[in-house]
């Protein structure tokens, strides 16, 4: 019975790992590309044209990699 507790606990524990693996790798996707075209944005003064286009490209990024990480959890929780 005992076994089963720990078992259910080791998932628990892995799935609030991915969750939280998976939130911070979007949001700090979305973070860099928003302010690495901040800064462009403000050098080459675009008027937040540039801010647009960094933080769509940090959001599809962050899904992206979203997708990867689902993936390798997935096809190694297969394999298990």
């Amino acid at each position: 019975m005992l076994r089963k507790f720990i078992k259910a606990d080791k998932e628990i524990l892995q799935y609030l790992s991915l969750i939280t693996q998976l939130g911070l790798t979007v949001i700090v996707s979305i973070m860099i590309f928003f302010f690495l075209f901040l800064y462009l944005d403000r050098k080459f003064q675009t008027k937040g044209i540039l801010i647009a286009i960094g933080t769509f490209l940090g959001v599809i990024s962050g899904i992206y990699n979203g997708y990867t990480i689902l993936k390798k959890f997935y096809e190694k929780s297969e394999r298990n």
